[in-house]
């Protein structure tokens, strides 16, 4: 008898998932991705343009806006997710083991964000399967959202008619809504020292790695309070052992969703490393690049309360939670479009750890289509 192999098949978003993770993404790299999923915006019925914001940051890709007319008595719905990936091999292979989708360990995933990619795609279909009345539909897929949102950053506002989105693009269990997200500032702190002979003349020198490392050992960093959290990731300086080191430069972050106390932890740090440099006789300078504004969405916003009418329809239990970082929604809540981040369930992002349950990824495609039943009044 022959050998038959049965195949295994999956719902819809489950196969549609399986291709995009395959196609090669990259930050400022989307071009591969973006064309795949403008062919099936445009099999859908979106018009699709594609933005400039690729050739202004650098990238070959723009984000790519859709847009689907409906009932110019509704009001319109923004329907977001982003295209690039943080850094991976290209070759991403996808696996599905004990209904967890994950990649075959030596990459990423992708599921951050083409869940989100696919849960759009998926519950608009349905929501044109089932006739579900809806004004106008519009999608953002953006390009370098994992490098600072640079998408939603340089995104034209004046193209979006919606002044409500969902953003299908946070950590959390399947059930979340994130209505808030802290600001981020990037900080860069440069020491200059002077140099030496290490053998020779060492007392003459001035070593700046000493001065960085005396500063950071007295810097409060970490979870700051509950509002705010600090790290310095990057220290680098010297170029030889035997040369006192003339110059340190040391890079970092800090995130709040309390602006107050952020800026005073600007601040603090900039006093701080100025006393060390002074107390050695070096020079400090410090820069800081607001990275993303911080957003909050009351949780009685109609935005959050069809989400949640939406979940308990499907049987999930609503979450309104804080997030750590930024989203696309950052940027639309600063440009006056009230958005708020929904989680498809995927964990250890950003990790060959990354997984995606499937039985997640299903429902969120379905949490789509309900929420813009929910916006109907259905």
């Amino acid at each position: 008898m022959a050998d038959r192999r049965c195949e295994v098949t999956y719902a819809p978003i489950v196969e549609e998932f399986l291709e995009l993770v395959k196609i090669e993404s990259h930050c400022r790299r989307e071009r591969a991705l973006a064309d795949a999923v403008k062919t099936k915006l445009e099999a859908l019925g979106f018009t699709v343009e594609e933005d400039q914001v690729g050739a202004l940051i650098g990238g070959d890709t723009g984000n790519l806006i859709a847009r689907l007319e409906g009932d110019p008595e509704r009001p319109p719905i923004l329907w977001s997710a982003h295209l690039d990936r943080v850094d991976n091999h290209g070759h991403i292979q996808p696996r599905i083991a004990d209904g967890v989708i994950r990649s075959d360990g030596s990459s990423i995933l992708g599921a951050d964000d083409v869940s989100g990619l696919c849960a759009i795609l998926d519950g608009l279909r349905r929501v044109q399967a089932e006739k579900i009345p809806h004004g106008d539909l519009e999608v953002v897929f953006s390009v370098a959202e994992e490098v600072g949102l640079l998408g939603a950053r340089y995104l034209d506002y004046s193209r979006i008619k919606s002044r409500t989105a969902y953003v299908v693009d946070t950590g959390g269990p399947l059930g979340s809504i994130v209505n808030q997200a802290p600001a981020h500032y990037g900080l860069k702190l440069k020491i200059y020292g002077h140099s030496a002979h290490a053998g020779m003349e060492p007392e003459n020198g001035l070593s700046a790695i000493r001065v960085g490392a005396t500063a950071l050992s007295r810097l409060r960093e970490g979870r700051l309070s509950r509002c705010t959290t600090s790290n310095f990731g990057i220290f680098q300086a010297g170029k030889q052992a035997n040369i006192v080191c003339d110059y340190a430069e040391i890079t970092g972050e800090a995130r709040s969703t309390c602006p107050r106390e952020l800026e005073n932890y600007i601040e603090e740090v900039r006093l701080l490393f100025t006393k060390v440099a002074d107390e050695f006789g070096a020079r400090m300078e410090m820069g800081t690049n607001l990275e993303y504004p911080a957003f909050r969405v009351d949780e009685s916003e109609e935005v959050v309360r069809l989400a949640a009418l939406a979940m308990r329809r499907l049987g999930l239990s609503p979450r309104v939670i804080p997030g750590g970082g930024g989203l696309d929604g950052n940027y639309f809540n600063e440009h006056g479009i009230q958005a708020v981040g929904l989680s498809p369930g995927y964990q250890k992002v950003h990790s060959s750890e990354e997984a995606q349950p499937v039985e997640d990824l299903v429902k969120m495609g379905r949490l789509v289509t309900e929420i813009m039943r929910a916006a109907a009044g259905a």
